[in-house]
């Protein structure tokens, strides 16, 4: 299979899976406080359960566990330099609707780094076997629906239109495109390059995800169904990353 084919098949898996997830959440959005902060909470559940249950489990797996934790400090330090630099912006840090902006730019980037080493597992899988390979994509299509709806909720709430944050989730995609052709193309890729990756957007996401999400949750609504929320989406976390 040549790399534009590999490279379509992958940039379209991403494409498809996120697009599926923002426009399921955006259908459900405008609902008022209460369902703004149950829906919070459980991206914010789900979010955790892919981190500690599928992405750094990857991470020390394929790098060792000081590789992979290296990899989560670059990656909270990154977020800490971003959000320095994003908390200058005045307009950001008044406008109600635009402080969510933040948390998607993060969730936006740990996930284009999150799409590489995906990326180049369906190039690699496909180098060996073509069928094997879309097998392989679809399972990550159908896992990539609850990623596109963590990426769309900060922004639906920032009022961004749907066109846009369409565009968004293309952008996004063309990173696990681009993985599929290195795995394509590579016979050996590095091991620890791999393993670094995962554990900067593991690092992102556990800092957008407590510091964040979570926090934000709680002011839209308090009580139980917040907690059963976030348990929730860490229980479909695990299930989406159960092999």
């Amino acid at each position: 299979m040549g790399n534009s084919l590999s490279f379509l098949i992958s940039f379209m898996t991403g494409l498809v899976g996120l697009s599926l997830g923002v426009i399921i959440i955006y259908r459900a959005s405008n609902r008022g406080r209460r369902f703004e902060g149950v829906m919070l909470a459980f991206t914010a559940g789900l979010m955790l359960s892919i981190v500690c249950f599928e992405l750094l489990p990857k991470a020390f797996e394929t790098g060792g566990l000081y590789l992979g934790l290296i990899g989560i400090f670059i990656g909270i330090i990154f977020v800490l330099l971003l959000e320095d630099f994003l908390n200058k912006n005045k307009k950001l840090k008044k406008d109600t609707d635009n402080r969510y902006i933040k948390s998607a730019i993060l969730l936006s980037i740990a996930f284009m780094i999150h799409n590489i080493p995906e990326g180049i597992a369906i190039g690699s899988i496909m180098g060996i076997s073509s069928s094997e390979g879309l097998r392989f994509a679809f399972a990550i299509l159908v896992h990539n629906i609850p990623e596109g709806m963590i990426i769309a909720l900060p922004l639906i709430k920032s009022k961004v239109k749907l066109l846009y944050i369409l565009l968004i989730v293309s952008v996004v995609s063309l990173s696990m495109g681009i993985g599929a052709v290195i795995g394509l193309t590579l016979s050996h890729v590095s091991q620890k390059s791999i393993s670094l990756s995962l554990g900067i957007a593991g690092g992102i996401m556990l800092y957008v995800t407590t510091g964040e999400i979570i926090v934000k949750s709680m002011v839209k609504w308090k009580g139980r169904s917040i907690t059963i929320s976030i348990i929730l989406g860490i229980l479909l976390g695990v299930l989406l990353s159960y092999d």
